[in-house]
């Protein structure tokens, strides 16, 4: 299960997470970098609009080489032709001092309606050119997944949120139809933010409608002797179907706390409660999807 791990790193140049709001120093994003080096964690996800992630993560190829794949985002903007579409991408590989984007995705399903005609050949090209190793897109609904899969022909790279609460993507087979036509799985959102560590007393607004999730999400992580962490880390990276999932870190101290959910005798108390986590599934989308969360 371990090597399904990909480092996010939105923190790596925003304050990002409902729970803490952190974003990371430098010398702290090195030292997850080279513990996630040691681990050969599958791979890292960026993207340029998370603040000088890029940046700092060339900084850290400029040292070591490439020593991850690399997941990369195209941006939400206009693409009025298929120069705008390299810019962005050649932009992305100097900043990363790398020469390959090994997944490309657009950042945005509604970037993908407006401009796709334009930003497919290009990334095709760009596939053919050795430039980048997959295109896809990431997208919040399963319908805007199936959507891109129908209008294309190539095999996509589609990441989308997957968590306790959200269990979408686990209906009607849509997983297991994209695996099954060779697409590669990335899932996201693991932690929700974060929202699964909150305290009841810090729930506010819409979020108070979930505390009785959340201390069941708690329940059970106590009953068998498991951090919430482990339960929700275990329930997305357990799916067979899931080629990746994508994790945020605070510390070098977390990652190596996260690492520990990896033990045999965690996966065995997983084992022991995964029966009981449908259960938690919310379809609210004003909890389940962070763009729709009021500030």
């Amino acid at each position: 299960m371990k090597g399904k791990v990909i480092l996010g790193t939105a923190n790596f140049g925003l304050k990002y997470g409902i729970a803490n709001k952190k974003k990371l120093d430098r010398d702290e994003i090195f030292k997850i970098l080279e513990l996630a080096r040691a681990e050969g964690i599958w791979g890292i996800d960026t993207a340029g609009v998370y603040g000088d992630a890029e940046e700092i993560i060339g900084e850290f190829f400029a040292r070591r080489g490439k020593v991850f794949r690399v997941i990369g985002k195209l941006p939400r903007r206009e693409y009025l032709d298929s120069r705008a579409v390299e810019d962005e991408i050649y932009g992305a590989l100097k900043r990363m001092n790398i020469s390959l984007i090994d997944s490309l995705l657009i950042h945005s399903f509604e970037t993908y309606k407006l401009y796709g005609k334009i930003i497919i050949p290009a990334l095709q090209t760009l596939c053919r050119d050795g430039v980048i190793g997959r295109y896809g897109v990431s997208v919040y609904h399963p319908e805007e997944a199936e959507h891109v899969v129908r209008e294309t022909h190539d095999n996509l790279a589609i990441e989308f949120p997957l968590n306790l609460f959200d269990q979408r993507f686990l209906s009607d087979n849509f997983m297991q139809t994209f695996k099954t036509r060779g697409h590669l799985l990335f899932a996201r959102s693991v932690f929700l933010q974060g929202l699964f560590f909150l305290d009841n007393r810090g729930l506010e607004g819409n979020f108070r409608k979930v505390g009785k999730q959340l201390r069941r999400i708690r329940d059970i992580s106590e009953s068998h002797s498991m951090r919430p962490e482990c339960l929700a880390l275990l329930f997305a990276i357990s799916k067979s179907q899931v080629d990746g999932v994508v994790i945020g870190v605070d510390s070098a101290e977390q990652f190596l706390s996260n690492r520990e959910c990896f033990s045999d005798v965690s996966c065995g108390k997983f084992k022991q409660v995964e029966s009981l986590l449908p259960d938690l599934a919310v379809y609210d989308e004003d909890i389940i999807l962070p763009y729709r969360w009021k500030a």
